[in-house]
């Protein structure tokens, strides 16, 4: 008997020594951590922090339950359970110091910093530390039931604790009460709404900030306030203003879901179409921060997704008519009109009607059938007349009326001035003149805005309304009048890669319509009436250049000067063969990132780098080049990051060696780059060594960092960082 029980003490004995083995390490992880760094093997050990973390939980609850509800007496009359219990704290104690473990190891990984991460550890390494030391001490003086209970109640207090700040990290703040919040959320009217503030940013609350806040900011991103989002993170900046296609936001978006880099990751809630095409337009629209949905032309898709989405979210009156059928209403949709309640349980109605080809004024007669419970109507873009104007006006509880792009004249408006309910109206698109428009609203009682893009008004007509008619909002891009001249953001090259081989058509792009760019590529810079005028299709590069760009259009202000860069990279080598050492810090791609077409780039405003640069420490970088087939070459260029600030230099010297066999390499040519005088901001500089044709199998590029940085800088005497990602061979 004695013999099978020397198994199980004998285990009991190494899981307690394992235990307290592992506190020890704990703590020790706890207060060395920044000396630490696990191996990339260790990493998947991380990664099963959230898998492990249920079992700690389940066995506390278990075991709390156990001591709450199961007497001193019922302990005595069975000895198992104590036993059971003992095992359980064992199991639960270890449970929580490996949970602990592993988390520490996952916020080591790239992205995990802020105060919630430090928070979520501590209480978490708190709870498997305080668990380890009740089961010893409990073991050791035989606690009594009650200052158990007491150990165990603050162990489940703990554990709240840590699971509410790990919840926080991984589903965002207030993800238990989110939706009673949103419930409660003041609706904003349309007229009020801000694009970004109203439409953006509650994209970005619901998908992105959880992960991207002031208190875990993966990838040093946070996106909860205008400026992180202008600033970016780690990997440069989010968005290229008018350039939805270029932006960094948008391109993690549009990876495979499988893809690592895809946002939001895998697992978590995604981002709809509409979503999607909300951020693009937004961007497209030079992601202005300050854009009222207001001062949008109609016609603009986001003035339309904005009345899509505010019409059917505000509700500016409490409705105390009776409200219509679910048989009548389900009667009046069909293919080309729907009819739907303006919010749950509200007797209010919507209608929109889709179909120019199946208008006809019985579509709004049938309408009458609800003609009380009625509230917004959209005939956007039908042929709606005058006449069918007086079949509106018998709509008595109509709110907002959209008639733009419609065949209404100014005469026509008369028909709607004796409703008193009729608050919004749209005419923009349509035939209204002055005479029209102005009788309208000097009858109309309780008008409060109208909408008049694109009408036969003159400028001078559309501000004497505005005076007259102080009390009514009226829209008419006045908004945009009064406010300085627009400039033009800058053109862009509209080509997939900057990089070609023998030859690449010019392909610049921008954003706004029937801009001209005009450009240059001898060093010049362009103005409104010199530099060529971009055609497209016209002009085709033979060699790497400097393009430089400026866009004009009539009543805006030129942009700002582009530099724009492409590369020639002719020769691209069969094999790459990298000969020393990479930084461990920026691995990049190996040997393939020299040629891999990746661009790096960087974020001036928070000086970091992309995944996309290989760098070089203590030691040369040593390249080795093979064609199958001689090459005649005659130049080599590089592109390095340059940031003095924090230790980046471009290299002292830069070598092409080359041959027909590794051992048998001959010196074709050295040059000695320009290094930096003083701090500065962060560049890219495109370095290039010429040197005698000749033609070979092999060459080899020795790039020699700064051993030594000078005194100028506060990191005099240490060694430079040399980063580079792509060469280019011709």
């Amino acid at each position: 008997m004695t013999q099978n029980r020397s198994v199980p003490i004998a285990l009991q004995r190494a899981a307690e020594g394992v235990l307290f083995a592992g506190n020890v390490l704990l703590l020790f992880f706890l207060f060395f951590e920044s000396y630490i760094q696990i191996p990339l093997w260790l990493s998947p050990l991380g990664r099963m922090h959230p898998l492990l973390l249920h079992f700690p939980i389940v066995l506390l609850v278990l075991l709390l339950v156990m001591e709450l509800f199961v007497s001193k007496e019922v302990y005595q009359r069975n000895p198992i359970l104590g036993e059971v219990s003992r095992i359980l704290l064992l199991a639960t104690a270890l449970g929580a110091l490996f949970t602990a473990i592993m988390g520490l190891f996952l916020s080591l990984e790239e992205g995990y910093t802020g105060d919630l991460v430090v928070q979520h550890k501590w209480s978490g390494s708190a709870l498997a530390v305080f668990l380890g030391l009740f089961y010893f001490l409990r073991g050791e003086f035989s606690l009594n039931p009650k200052v158990t209970r007491i150990a165990l109640s603050l162990s489940v207090v703990l554990l709240v604790v840590a699971s509410h700040w790990g919840a926080t990290l991984t589903h965002g703040e207030n993800f238990l009460f989110a939706p009673i919040a949103e419930a409660r959320q003041e609706t904003v009217s349309l007229e009020d709404a801000v694009v970004f503030d109203h439409m953006v940013m509650p994209i970005l609350e619901r998908k992105c900030n959880s992960c991207h806040n002031p208190r875990k900011s993966k990838g040093e991103l946070i996106m909860t306030t205008k400026e992180g989002l202008l600033r970016g993170g780690k990997s440069g900046p989010l968005m290229l203003a008018g350039n939805p296609d270029a932006s960094l936001m948008l391109e993690r978006i549009y990876l495979p879901l499988d893809d690592e880099e895809h946002m939001p990751p895998k697992g978590k809630t995604q981002l709809t179409e509409e979503e999607i095409r909300l951020l693009e337009l937004w961007i497209a629209q030079d992601a202005n921060f300050e854009t009222r949905v207001a001062q949008l032309e109609p016609q603009n898709e986001l003035f339309q997704l904005a009345s899509i989405r505010f019409t059917q979210g505000s509700q500016v009156d409490d409705y105390t008519f009776a409200p219509a059928s679910k048989g009548t209403i389900d009667k009046l949709n069909h293919a080309f009109r729907s009819v739907s309640p303006l919010s749950k349980d509200s007797p209010a109605l919507d209608a929109r009607v889709f179909s120019k080809a199946e208008y006809s004024s019985n579509v709004l007669e049938e309408l009458l059938e609800v003609k009380t419970q009625l509230v917004y109507l959209n005939l956007s873009e039908m042929p709606v007349t005058d006449q069918d104007l007086s079949i509106v006006a018998q709509f008595e509880n109509l709110n907002r009326l959209n008639l733009n792009f419609t065949s209404i004249s100014g005469a026509g408006l008369n028909r709607l001035a004796d409703m008193p309910n009729l608050h919004h109206l749209s005419v923009s698109g349509t035939a209204v003149d002055d005479a029209g428009v102005r009788a309208f609203l000097g009858n109309s009682g309780g008008l409060k805005t109208l909408y008049i893009w694109d009408t036969g008004l003159s400028v001078q007509e559309l501000d004497q309304l505005e005076r007259d008619f102080p009390t009514i909002r009226i829209l008419s891009g006045r908004e945009i009048r009064d406010m300085d001249v627009l400039q033009l953001n800058l053109p862009v090259l509209a080509t997939p890669s900057p990089i070609f081989g023998d030859s690449m058509v010019l392909a610049l792009g921008h954003p706004i319509r029937d801009v001209m760019i005009r450009y240059t590529l001898d060093g010049t810079e362009p103005d409104s009436l010199t530099g060529m005028v971009y055609k497209a299709g016209e002009k085709v590069l033979r060699e790497g250049n400097v393009i430089k760009a400026k866009a004009f259009k009539e009543g805006w202000l030129g942009s700002d000067l582009a530099i724009l860069r492409v590369y020639q990279n002719k020769y691209n080598p069969d094999t790459v063969y990298l000969l020393s050492r990479l930084n461990r810090v920026h691995p990049a791609n190996g040997p393939q990132t020299f040629f891999d077409g990746e661009m790096g780039s960087f974020n001036a405003n928070s000086p970091a780098w992309a995944n996309n640069w290989a760098g070089f420490l203590n030691n040369d970088l040593e390249l080795l080049l093979e064609y199958k087939e001689p090459v005649p070459v005659s130049s080599i260029a590089m592109r390095v990051l340059v940031e003095p600030e924090t230790v980046i230099f471009p290299p002292t010297s830069i070598e092409l060696w080359g041959g027909d066999h590794p051992d048998r390499l001959r010196l074709l040519g050295r040059v000695q780059p320009k290094q930096p005088t003083q701090l500065g901001k962060p560049y890219i500089d495109d370095l290039s060594l010429q040197v005698p044709t000749f033609e070979g199998t092999f060459f080899k590029v020795i790039a020699k960092p700064v051993a030594s940085i000078p005194d100028w800088s506060p990191r005099k005497g240490r060694a430079a960082l040399l980063l580079v990602d792509e060469m280019f061979v011709n």
